[in-house]
Order: C-alpha cells, then sequence, then structure tokens
C-alpha cells in the first residue's frame, strides 16, 4: 500500500492483468443475462438462463484456479485478510484517510469471495433445479426429487442474494469514486492504477496459462452438462 504522495499520476501501475478483466467484464455479462432470463421466464429466455448459467459456471472455475496461479493482485492470498485488516480499512476509509490499496483492499477482498461463493451456489444449483414445467438442469437424473427440490429452492432464493450482493459492489464502487476519490472501475478497463507508484504494478500478465486454465474449465463444464 503506498500514500497518494508516493503516486505516480503519469505513469500509475498495471494491477489487473488481461485474463482478469476479461474473466471480469465476461461474469458480468453472463449474470446479468441470467438474472434478466431468469425474473422473466418464458421458454426462449429460459434456454439462455441455462447458457448464461453453464456460462458462469466456466468463468468462475477458472477464477478459482487464477485465485491460485494468476498474477500477484489476483490472488486471494494477496487480497483475504484477516477480521483486523478489515477493521483498521474500515476506520481509516470512514475517516478518509485511507491510502489506495494496490488491488482490492481488505473489505473489498471478502465482498469478491463472498459474491464468487454465490455464483457458485447458484450455478452448482442450476444444474440439479428444475421448475416442474419449461426447464430442468442437466444433473437432475443423478439425484433424488428430494434433492431436486432443494435445488430448486436454493436456487430460487439464491437469485436475491446474488442480485444484494452485486448492488452492494456497485454502491462501493460509488463510494470508491465519489468519498475515497478512487477510480478503481476505470483500473478494471485499463488494468492500471494511476494513484499508485509502478513499483506496485505486475510485470507479467500468464496469457499462456490464462489460456490453458480457461480452455480445460470450458471443456470440463461441456463434459459435466453433455456427458454425466
Amino acid at each position: 500500500m503506498v500514500t497518494r504522495e508516493e503516486s505516480d499520476p503519469a505513469t500509475g501501475a498495471r494491477i489487473w492483468d488481461l485474463p482478469l478483466r476479461l474473466f471480469h467484464w465476461s461474469l458480468a455479462a453472463a449474470v446479468s443475462i441470467s438474472l434478466y432470463t431468469g425474473l422473466s421466464g418464458g421458454f426462449e429466455e429460459m434456454i439462455w438462463h441455462q447458457r448464461s448459467g453453464f456460462v458462469v459456471l466456466g468463468l468462475l472455475g477458472f477464477r478459482l484456479l487464477w485465485g491460485l496461479a494468476g498474477t500477484r493482485h489476483a490472488r486471494f492470498a494477496n487480497f483475504v485478510r484477516g477480521p483486523r485488516a478489515v477493521l483498521d480499512w474500515i476506520r481509516g476509509a470512514l475517516a478518509r484517510r485511507s491510502a489506495p490499496w494496490s488491488g482490492h483492499n481488505p473489505l473489498a477482498g471478502w465482498t469478491i469471495v463472498a459474491l464468487l461463493a454465490a455464483l457458485l451456489a447458484q450455478a452448482i444449483s442450476g444444474l440439479f433445479a428444475s421448475d416442474d414445467l419449461l426447464t430442468e438442469g442437466p444433473l437432475t437424473h443423478l439425484v433424488s426429487s428430494e434433492g431436486v427440490s432443494r435445488a430448486t429452492a436454493v436456487h430460487g432464493w439464491g437469485q436475491w442474494t446474488v442480485g444484494v450482493l452485486v448492488g452492494l459492489h456497485l454502491l462501493a464502487l460509488l463510494a470508491h469514486r465519489f468519498v475515497l476519490g478512487e477510480r478503481i472501475a476505470a483500473a478494471m478497463v485499463t488494468g492500471r492504477r494511476r494513484d499508485l507508484d509502478p513499483s506496485e504494478g505486475i510485470d507479467s500478465q500468464r496469457l499462456s496459462l490464462a489460456l490453458v486454465l480457461a480452455l480445460a474449465m470450458a471443456i470440463t463444464v461441456w463434459w459435466v452438462v453433455t456427458r454425466l
């Protein structure tokens, strides 16, 4: 973490690698489609609901792997911190004396974990859910009718959990921009934070590894939904 006085606005630091940025915006698009089609219903809508759910599942699988093997700021070990770090950051933010944090700050780190966990639960439960009318998940044949009912209930409540977490995420972006004066949304487009020193950035994006992991997850999801 650096202070604003130590930052270099002219160059800044590359914080977010290209694979992470592609994941972020792809997930945002897929989740938006899933929420819209899930709430609107209809036969065509539910077809796209399933398709977007499969995309979400593949993206989440990639993110979990990238959180272990990706670049510095993408790794869970970099931004998942203990309660004391979270409380210290909150106190600093409330006093408006928090310095820019390279990567996710401690509170944002746990918010990211919660959102990923909620989306993962939603995507997995959708594989076993059924509306008893238009659509059923591709893995409903693997569980009992009671299991299908439970998965359907989890999937139904989960959409509201995801909606609330997404709303909190958007509010946090506004707070960072207008309260803390940090343009973190722009950084997820460009990959750079101009309020950070270049030494805080990454020197490699590991594109080849990201491609291998993305293909592996795409094949895995395809196999799960078509072959199990």
